[in-house]
């Protein structure tokens, strides 16, 4: 399915936390289009610029914050990516804030049996998401789809 990077958990074991979850949902959002080399190369910077990915401080930038990334050639300086991704925090927590987790929903949208509608789901949720960017979070976030866990 997908490529297996260092940083990627393995299969049937998750994210600690919401934070690890939101890191993973950004790196897909700022993936799409790219090769994995370049993301990896910037991700320190992507993670200090972001605030450790921490989606409350997050969905609290602002216009300045994104002009700020935009002139930073350490970080990945695509304006509608950095836009998604403040913009995915609010979203983010909204779920965590329902579901007690970002696990807890995922578990709720069916991740555990039937990934590709849990993907379409995401998709649709998120700025800047789309499926096969959706399914890439999830694969790097432990979950598989039920074929390859048989296997």
């Amino acid at each position: 399915m997908f490529q297996k990077q260092p940083w990627m958990q393995r299969a049937g074991e998750y994210p600690q936390s919401d934070q690890e979850y939101f890191n993973l949902l950004a790196r897909a959002v700022f993936s799409a289009g790219l090769g994995p080399k370049v993301v990896e190369s910037r991700w320190n910077s992507m993670g200090s610029a972001f605030h450790d990915f921490d989606p409350a401080k997050v969905q609290n930038m602002d216009e300045g914050d994104v002009g700020r990334l935009l002139s930073d050639p350490a970080v990945i300086r695509n304006r509608r990516k950095i836009e998604a991704v403040i913009k995915n925090a609010g979203m983010f927590l909204e779920r965590t804030k329902k579901h007690k987790s970002f696990h807890a929903y995922l578990g709720k949208l069916g991740a555990a049996s039937d990934l590709d509608a849990t993907a379409q789901e995401l998709a649709q949720t998120f700025t800047h998401l789309g499926r096969t960017s959706a399914m890439f979070f999830l694969f790097s976030a432990g979950w598989r789809p039920r074929e390859a866990e048989e296997a």
